[in-house]
């Protein structure tokens, strides 16, 4: 029953629409208005400067902050449900978007996401710190396809950039408090307002949440541990001059998630720790459902980031000229079960990262000069990041050592404790100018040159030994990205446009190797070259339609295998990745909104004879690494189809405003690895909300809420060694009650 509901759903999608762009694209139809004059339009950054989203010769899901409070979206894990062509999965305690098949496979020391993230400006560029809460967040741009010219070398993929809403010079905020199942409990808001007349401003934001875990303890009994996470975020705005501002931020957060790696066994093949539990005759405690879990130790995820960031801001005869300094520190504490058993086998007693960073970039939008306009920028990173220590602990080295299942846990066998630094440097500067060729027509021309040097230290002891730096010395990694796109007006409404762009993810040198110092080469750069087409605008009264196809060719593909306590990065040859995407937004009626969005994507390794990937033993004793030909096979996280409808519909009344929101979203499928060993059948969430807003309470809106209602189980995180084929779930059916305030 559940497949031909998965299908019927699919071919829904399919008969509604193709992928992406704003759902709240329009806010106001009003009667008279010509369709290229809409109040209302959503404005977007995604070419370094603000305008309008039917404009931007990209594909851009743009979501503003209605959408993101109907959707139920309250951290960056959720924006996969409103935007098709985008995963969010996490490889243990570490986010990896991908965008178009298009994904960072490593968690080594000092790597990062090939999809930059951004808050505000800022880069993040720690896979850890892009796991926040949104309190705050006015506006999501999900860019699809290479931004290595605006957004940098790691953007090979595509960018999110996240808005907070600016300080005001008039008192507002908004408000909410919420309590669901699993005794959920969570207060969203912000207050912002003057400070000093018309020339100071402020805003703070907090984000508190609080609830128990979804998964059964099967050895301590209980539950996991839940999920405790405190966001607060300050800004102050001061207008210096009447053409020059100043932003001061500062940020919190600590986030401490006991779920993520309370998982299981979920690939075929016996698990290293059952198969020696079995061999000895010991009971072991089983999970026989993803809502149960059986570890040797007790797993968390602890996060804490906090930072400080000044942007500048000068409008002249020019153009506006920005900078943004931000200094910022991410400290990670996570432990984990490496052989998802209640075995006795390995341990990641203790995987502490140390991120710090400090980022300047400087930024200029000119002003049209007769049929030019100019877009130009620098960006300086200096980063550093520990391993203070990774340490993993041993519990059985060959047949005739004692095997247990805990708790309690035994002294390990042996521990192996490593110390290790990576350090970079990260230039570039880059330059884009759009040329009005015709009053329809317009020529944009750009490129960035980016450098990089990387420089490691590491050591394998027993205690904090000094660390044996890299005999390599400095490596260097350094690239030309060009981007090119031509956009025709059919007419104020309707746009088609052509683009060719490169995009990079830098070069990598891994400190994960457990004989120093490392001696393989390093990682090299991954490289897109991506060609699209699309169309944007609005047909008929009522109706906004955004379609794209592309092609892109994708080589030097890092790949990563994780073999406790060693991790291994090689290149993948080549890949190719094409397909399409569109989204319709109807306003049937007053009140009444029906948006659909769908991706279809065809990624696949056009060479990869090479192949690490790990396989069942074949006498039932865990796993071994062998080599595979994925030549022609699909590439993991890019699952062939996803999409989502979403209906929206208020009705006015005497008494007040009702609301009824519903997002379904759909995803065919995907695989996990190169071998697709681990896969994840297709699934559809429901996500909906029941509202009503009171004229006698001006700015109070009740909501009733629910999400993923049709209660699939669906991986979110996967980590494969030799001991197991290991993975978390995502949140199961949730459910309950939120009162908002918007003053």
């Amino acid at each position: 029953m559940q497949k031909r509901v998965s299908v019927l759903i699919a071919g829904m999608l399919c008969g509604t629409a193709l992928p992406t762009a704003a759902m709240g694209q329009v806010a106001d139809r009003s009667e008279g208005a010509t369709a290229a004059e809409m109040p209302g339009e959503i404005i977007v950054t995604a070419q370094r400067r603000n305008e309008r989203l039917q404009d931007v010769p990209i594909s851009v899901t743009a979501l503003d902050q209605e959408t993101l409070t109907k959707s139920g979206i309250t951290s960056i894990l959720d924006l996969k449900r409103v935007t098709p062509g985008l995963e969010l999965p996490l490889y243990g305690g570490f986010l990896q978007p991908s965008i178009r098949g298009i994904s960072s496979a490593g968690a080594g020391l000092g790597d990062q996401s090939n999809v930059a993230v951004y808050v505000d400006g800022v880069y993040q560029p720690s896979m850890s710190g892009q796991l926040i809460d949104l309190p705050d967040v006015q506006q999501v741009e999900v860019l699809k396809g290479p931004q290595g010219t605006l957004y940098g070398q790691n953007a090979a993929g595509g960018a999110i950039i996240l808005t907070s809403v600016e300080p005001q010079f008039t008192f507002g905020g908004r408000m909410s408090a919420s309590y669901g199942n699993y005794e959920d409990k969570a207060v969203h808001g912000y207050v912002t307002g003057p400070i000093a007349g018309d020339k100071v401003a402020g805003l703070l934001a907090a984000s508190y949440q609080d609830r128990d875990g979804f998964r059964r303890d099967l050895v301590n009994g209980g539950h996991d541990g839940g999920l405790e996470s405190v966001l607060l975020r300050g800004r102050l705005l001061f207008n210096l001059t009447d053409t020059l501002s100043a932003t001061v931020a500062a940020y919190y957060s600590h986030r401490k998630d006991y779920g993520i790696y309370a998982g299981q066994p979920v690939g075929p093949g016996t698990p290293l720790g059952y198969a020696l539990a079995g061999a000895y005759m010991l009971p072991v405690p089983t999970p026989r459902n993803p809502r149960e879990f059986a570890l040797s130790v007790k797993p968390q995820v602890d996060i804490k980031s906090r930072g400080v960031n000044l942007r500048l801001a000068w409008d002249s005869d020019l153009g506006t000229f920005s900078t943004v300094s931000a200094y910022g520190k991410v400290d990670v504490d996570n432990v984990a079960d490496a052989d998802y058993t209640a075995v006795n086998l390995g341990e990641v007693a203790q995987l502490r990262i140390k991120n710090e960073h400090f980022i300047q970039e400087l930024n200029f939008a000119s002003r049209e000069f007769g049929i030019v306009s100019v877009s130009a920028g620098a960006f300086f990173m200096a980063l550093e990041e520990n391993y203070a220590p990774n340490r993993f602990d041993g519990h059985f080295q060959a047949f005739g050592d004692p095997i247990t299942v805990g708790p309690p846990i035994p002294d390990p066998l042996f521990s192996s404790i490593q110390y290790a630094t990576n350090r970079k440097r990260s230039y570039a500067a880059y330059a884009e100018a759009a040329l009005a060729l015709t009053d329809a027509l317009t020529l944009t021309l750009g490129g960035r040159y980016a450098y990089e040097t990387q420089e490691t230290s590491d050591n394998y002891g027993s205690g904090s030994l000094e660390e044996i730096p890299d005999p390599r010395g400095k490596v260097s990694f350094d690239r030309f990205t060009p981007r090119a796109t031509i956009r025709y007006a059919l007419d104020g409404a309707n746009n088609v446009y052509a683009s060719y762009s490169q995009g990079f993810k830098s070069g990598y040198v891994n400190s994960g190797d457990p004989f120093p110092p490392p001696v393989e080469d390093p990682v090299k750069p991954e490289k897109v070259e991506a060609f699209e087409i699309g169309y944007k605008g609005r047909p008929a009264r009522g109706v906004s339609l955004n379609v794209a196809a592309f092609h892109y060719d994708y080589r030097d593909i890092q790949v990563y295998t994780y073999s406790p306590p060693s991790e291994f990065y090689q290149n993948a040859a080549a890949a190719r990745i094409r397909g399409v995407e569109a989204d319709v937004r109807l306003d049937l009626a007053q009140g009444l909104t029906v948006a659909a969005a769908g991706s279809y994507l065809d990624a696949k390794y056009k060479d990869f004879p090479d192949a690490r990937v790990f396989v069942p033993n074949p006498l039932g004793f865990g796993y071994d690494a062998q080599s595979f030909d994925a030549s022609g096979a699909r590439m993991p996280r890019a699952p062939k189809f996803t999409g989502n409808i979403s209906v929206n519909y208020e009705r006015e009344s005497q008494a007040g405003t009702f609301g009824a929101f519903a997002l379904l979203s759909y995803n065919s499928g995907l695989s996990y690895d190169v071998r697709g060993t681990v896969k994840q059948p297709q699934y559809a969430t429901l996500n909906g909300e029941l509202s009503f807003a009171p004229r006698a309470l001006d700015g109070v809106r009740f909501v009733l809420w629910g999400r993923n209602l049709t209660d699939q189980d669906y991986l979110a995180s996967v980590l494969e060694s030799q001991f197991v084929l290991g993975g978390s779930y995502a949140d199961p059916r949730t459910y309950g009650v939120r009162v908002e305030f918007a003053f």
